[in-house]
C-alpha cells in the first residue's frame, strides 16, 4: 500500500481479431434493428435508435468491461441473477466500473432504458431457457445485491458453503438463522449484516491497529498487485482508493476489510483501469 504516485494508466484499448464472431454478432443486430424498424410503433423504433446512439460505443466491441451484444456468454451470466438486476445495473450504474446511471443519460425514461436493455438481449438472441431461468429469479423478488452474488445455487437462499469466504459470517451463522432451517433467508442475510457492521463498530482500536489488520486483509485478496490500493484512516473511518484490474477486485476487497473490527466506517472509492482510460 502506498499513495498515489500520479502515474496515469495506460488506455485499454478493445481489440478483436475473430472475424466470424464479429460477423455473427453484426448480423443479429442487424435482424433486432429491421425487426425494430419494421414496425411502425415510435416505441419499437425507439430503443434500437438510442441503443445505436447511446450504447454501441462500449456494448458493440464489449469495451470496459462492458457485455458484448452477441456474446451469449456474458449475456447469460448476467442474467442468472434475474432480470431485474440488469435492469437496476442499467438504470441506477454499477459501484466500481464505467456504467454510469443510464450510461451518462439520465434524460431517458426508465420505461425507455428498460427497452433498450430488452432490445440489446434480443440482439443476443439467447435460448428462451435463459430468459424463462432469468424471470423464475425474478418471481423470489430478492433485491439485495451481495445476497444475489453469494446466491450460487439461484434458490433464494444462502447456505454455508456460499458463505464459506466470509469466515464471520459462517462462525455466526446458527446465530442468524433465526427459523433453524440450515440456510440464510435474504431477511436473515440483512439482519447477520446489520449486526455484524454493528459489532464490528463497537469494538475500539487506534488507528494504527487498524492500518495493519486492514493491510494484512487486503493482502489476501488473490489477483490483487502490490500497491494497488491506497488506505487511509482518520478516527476509525476508512477510505479505500486506487485502481484496481477488475470490478470484482473492487469487491473482494470491500468483502476483505468490512469485517475488520474496529472500523466505524468504510468508503470505497476504487475504480478500474477501465475507467482511467475511459476518462
Amino acid at each position: 500500500m502506498q499513495a498515489n504516485n500520479g502515474n496515469r494508466p495506460s488506455v485499454l484499448r478493445f481489440n478483436s481479431n475473430n472475424t466470424g464472431s464479429v460477423m455473427r454478432i453484426t448480423i443479429n443486430i442487424f435482424m433486432a434493428l429491421t425487426l425494430a424498424t419494421s414496425i411502425t410503433t415510435v416505441s419499437a423504433a425507439t430503443p434500437a435508435e438510442q441503443y445505436e446512439k447511446f450504447c454501441t460505443i462500449c456494448h458493440l466491441p464489449g469495451a470496459h468491461g462492458a457485455p458484448k451484444v452477441g456474446d451469449r456468454d456474458a449475456w447469460t451470466q448476467r442474467l442468472r441473477s434475474g432480470l431485474n438486476p440488469v435492469y437496476r445495473n442499467a438504470l441506477e450504474g454499477i459501484p466500481n466500473t464505467t456504467m454510469l446511471a443510464k450510461g451518462g443519460q439520465a434524460g431517458i425514461p426508465d420505461g425507455e432504458f428498460r427497452a433498450i436493455v430488452d432490445f440489446m438481449i434480443a440482439a443476443t438472441a439467447l435460448p428462451p431457457s435463459v430468459i424463462s431461468d432469468a424471470k423464475r429469479y425474478d418471481r423470489l423478488g430478492l433485491t439485495d445485491r451481495d445476497f444475489i452474488r453469494r446466491d450460487v445455487s439461484r434458490d433464494g437462499y444462502l447456505s454455508r458453503q456460499e458463505v464459506s469466504t466470509d469466515l464471520v459470517l459462517l462462525k455466526g451463522f446458527s446465530r442468524f438463522d433465526s427459523n433453524r432451517d440450515g440456510r440464510l433467508s435474504e431477511t436473515e442475510y440483512r439482519n447477520a449484516e446489520t449486526a455484524l457492521e454493528r459489532e464490528r463498530m463497537a469494538v475500539n482500536a487506534d488507528d494504527a491497529e487498524l492500518y495493519l489488520a486492514v493491510g494484512k486483509a487486503i493482502t489476501a485478496v488473490k489477483g490483487l498487485k502490490k500497491d494497488e490500493v491506497k488506505v487511509e484512516i482518520t478516527a476509525g473511518a476508512l477510505v479505500l482508493s486506487g485502481v484496481v484490474s477488475h470490478p470484482a477486485l473492487a469487491i473482494q476487497v470491500q468483502d476483505a476489510v468490512k469485517r475488520v473490527p474496529g472500523l466505524k466506517s468504510i468508503q470505497n472509492r476504487l475504480v478500474t483501469g477501465d475507467q482511467m482510460g475511459w476518462d
